[in-house]
């Protein structure tokens, strides 16, 4: 990593999320905030935009992270922030979202399923932090 650390927002409602993460991410040299709303991480984006946002799709409702996602995508800077969805949605409801990357519906780089793999994540921040840059 560089000696300035590239700055990941957490929004999911699950603080065992926030530690697993911070557990993963944190020694790799990433600075994490963690926020348990969508409207947290929303207020979060607007007065500290980070390099790349983890989102959880469920929060206080179902689909409170979809929401979340498509109202960054409308301001023109926000848009630019790298999303990688986590949830156990897809599973739980028998959908495939990654094959929805990118469209209308998931306004998201990456999808990643609970529970989550380190390696997966690592890898997952990584590829959508090389694609920002390009």
């Amino acid at each position: 990593m560089t000696a300035d650390p590239k700055n990941i927002l957490v929004i999911d409602d699950d603080p065992d999320v926030h530690e697993a993460l911070k557990l993963i991410l944190e020694p790799a040299g990433y600075k994490l905030v963690c926020v348990s709303t969508g409207q947290e991480g929303l207020d979060t984006v607007k007065a500290d935009p980070p390099d790349v946002i983890l989102l959880d799709i469920m929060l206080s409702s179902p689909s409170e992270g979809f929401h979340l996602a498509y109202e960054l995508r409308k301001d023109e800077a926000e848009a630019r922030i790298p999303i990688i969805m986590i949830s156990s949605i897809g599973e739980t409801m028998g959908m495939d979202y990654a094959k929805e990357l990118g469209s209308e519906y998931v306004p998201a780089e990456k999808f990643l399923e609970k529970p989550l793999k380190a390696s997966v994540v690592l890898e997952a921040v990584k590829e959508v932090l090389a694609g920002k840059s390009e």
